[in-house]
């Protein structure tokens, strides 16, 4: 695998789970939370892929299905707590620690 296309790719892929991490970390707002959360996700998938031959179409449409359900969960919980608190600024939960 070290002369293969995939293999020079799987760099990247580790290097997209990385940074997704890193937003998903640094971020305060709940929508730039999500889409670090989605940049793991789909870095974890590309790494997935390039190192295995290929995957069958079950288990790519149960991926697919699993990124739209966390797309919608979390867009629905992004958008209530905009509701109820102006805002999905998570700076203000700091104040409720001891």
């Amino acid at each position: 695998m070290a002369g293969s296309p995939a293999a020079r790719a799987l760099p990247l892929a580790v290097a997209v789970v990385l940074i997704g991490f890193l937003v998903l970390v640094t971020r305060r707002q709940a929508v730039s939370q999500l889409a670090g959360f989605l940049l793991m996700d789909n870095g974890i998938t590309a790494a997935g892929f390039l190192t295995t031959a290929g995957t069958g179409l079950v288990v790519e449409a149960g991926v697919a299905l699993d990124v739209l359900l966390v797309v919608l969960v979390l867009g629905g919980l992004a958008g209530r707590m905009r509701e109820a608190f102006g805002d999905t600024d998570l700076g203000g939960l700091r104040e409720l620690r001891d």
